[in-house]
């Protein structure tokens, strides 16, 4: 039997949410972490304010790269 302090978890002690978070968990994308900056990331065409990629071409260009350079 566990003593009250045991089965009580401390919530002042902030979690981590990477350590916290499933390890079956996919990894993220590195171009979902870039925010939108009006133009694509990989080849600078204009873009509106809420696209990254003017195309699935220069998002999976940028992925092979982000790969590569890892």
């Amino acid at each position: 039997m566990e003593t009250i302090q045991e089965s009580v978890q401390d919530k002042s002690v902030p979690v981590d949410p990477a350590v916290a978070a499933p390890m079956s968990a996919a990894p993220v994308p590195a171009r979902l972490s870039l925010p939108p900056k009006g133009a694509c990331w990989y080849c600078d065409k204009p873009l509106d304010s809420v696209r990254r990629f003017c195309g699935k071409s220069c998002a999976d260009s940028f992925d092979e790269e982000a790969e590569y350079n890892r």
